[in-house]
């Protein structure tokens, strides 16, 4: 059976080197809703947005994914008389903002029912502030359902942005450990999208830009310190794009698949979940598949670091080493008889993902990486 495969954007992409004159392009005025994070409102916005009506996620939540109840009181909150809505923020902001610029997102539920379609209704304007998410040009959005302790993907072109805009100076002061995560988080869509069966040579030719700049700024983080971070913050905020690009057209797999019950168990931030399972992963698509597109990420990874490409994977896993450490599972609470519930968890709500692997894991494969990485 064939499948389909293609490429496209739907939003519109805008780069601006500093907020203030981001903020002059934008001009906000009493018709719209900002929806923003704390830290980027104190550092950037606050006495710069007099008009609009503003949002700060964490002052309703402290962290966390968005759940229904969180989505629901927003969204009253917030009020329906905004003709633009503007997210600045990471992920969870980008997602609530999509959300926020629908027709109507409550009841929550009702935007997973079958034959429901979903109607923008406002402008929707995407700003991220790391390197990671790729939201801003992702069709995704994702919503936790507590009474069901599970998260669910909605997936609708209504979600896209109409613009989404890049601003390098909102990554200015983010903790290397977090950067570092977010940057890797990019470089795992970029990597699954281009070995994905729905990749395009499109999709794969901006995998390969995206992986290819997220390893050089590792390298010089790891040579010359992180210092001289501050000159590469445009760089990853491209790659994180491109990467978000990639993924919005071929999806991501089994590494994003089996982080997931580590993020919504274990409260393990969403980058640092995929760099754990990573290495496991990659283990079990080499054994089964090593001359299909993993042969050809080995040589981009080897001209990238000036290796051999029979040292490319070995090579950028010790760099990322330098950059986060990986733990065992047991470290953050992990119990042995969490094994066949994540694993549970895999194959019932993360299924289409691990569908779109580059080779397909077994419920075996996927409980050992669990027990090996305990």
């Amino acid at each position: 059976m064939s499948i389909k495969k293609a490429f496209r954007i739907k939003s519109e992409i805008i780069n601006f080197d500093d907020v203030t004159s981001l903020l002059t392009y934008l001009d906000l005025n009493k018709n719209d809703l900002l929806l923003t994070e704390s830290r980027i409102f104190d550092k950037y916005l606050e006495n710069k947005v007099k008009d609009a009506r503003v949002i700060i996620r964490d002052n309703y939540i402290s962290h966390g994914p968005n759940s229904e109840n969180l989505i629901e009181k927003i969204t009253a909150e917030s009020g329906a008389q905004c003709s633009r809505v503007i997210g600045i923020g990471g992920g969870a902001v980008l997602d609530l903002a999509k959300l926020l610029a629908l027709e109507t997102a409550v009841p929550v539920k009702n935007l997973f029912a079958q034959n429901i379609t979903l109607h923008k209704a406002r402008e929707l304007i995407l700003i991220p502030t790391t390197p990671g998410t790729g939201s801003e040009v992702t069709q995704y959005c994702a919503v936790y359902v507590p009474d069901l302790g599970a998260q669910f993907i909605l997936d609708d072109e209504a979600l896209c942005a109409d613009q989404a805009i890049l601003c390098p100076e909102f990554l200015s002061g983010i903790p290397l450990k977090v950067l570092a995560a977010s940057s890797f988080d990019a470089f795992v869509h970029a990597f699954e999208s281009y070995l994905s069966p729905l990749a395009t040579p499109f999709s794969q030719a901006l995998a390969k830009d995206a992986m290819q700049k997220i390893l050089e700024v590792w390298k010089d983080v790891t040579s010359l310190g992180a210092a001289d971070l501050e000159k590469s913050y445009k760089q990853l905020q491209t790659a994180g794009t491109l990467s978000g690009l990639s993924y919005a057209n071929a999806g991501c797999a089994a590494v994003h698949a089996l982080s997931y019950p580590l993020s919504i168990r274990l409260k393990i931030p969403h980058g640092e979940a995929n760099y754990l399972v990573f290495n496991e992963v990659l283990k079990i698509y080499a054994a089964k598949n090593p001359t299909g597109a993993l042969d050809d990420i080995e040589e981009i990874i080897a001209s990238t670091l000036n290796c051999t490409k029979e040292n490319a994977l070995i090579k950028s896993d010790n760099l990322c080493g330098t950059l986060m450490q990986r733990k065992p599972l047991s470290s953050y609470g992990m119990k042995e008889n969490q094994i066949l519930e994540f694993t549970d968890m895999v194959l019932t709500r993360q299924h289409m993902l691990i569908a779109n692997g580059y080779v397909q894991l077994t419920v075996g494969e996927i409980a050992q990486i669990y027990k090996d990485l305990l």
